[in-house]
């Protein structure tokens, strides 16, 4: 791991672009509310994720997370 110095981390330029994200619905204010209370409160469902379409040869075949699967799928059935 590389670590910065003081001196490059001073020096750093830049960040994330934000022009055209949308801001989050997802925001409950707490504000108010002990810790327990915010701790035990219900917060709101998030919407369904899209469904997934893969294609071979995209991404996660490639980083070999497909083979991982299969690998703890065969290593299960033998148990």
């Amino acid at each position: 791991m590389k670590y910065l110095t003081a001196e490059q981390l001073a020096a750093v330029h830049g960040g994330m672009r934000l022009d055209g994200m949308r801001p989050s619905e997802n925001i409950e204010d707490r504000r108010g509310m002990t810790r327990r209370e915010s701790m035990r409160a219900r917060g709101t469902p998030a919407a369904p994720l899209p469904p997934l379409h893969r294609t071979p040869g995209d991404l996660s075949s490639q980083a070999g997370l497909d083979d991982i699967a299969g690998f703890a799928r065969r290593n299960r059935r033998r148990r």
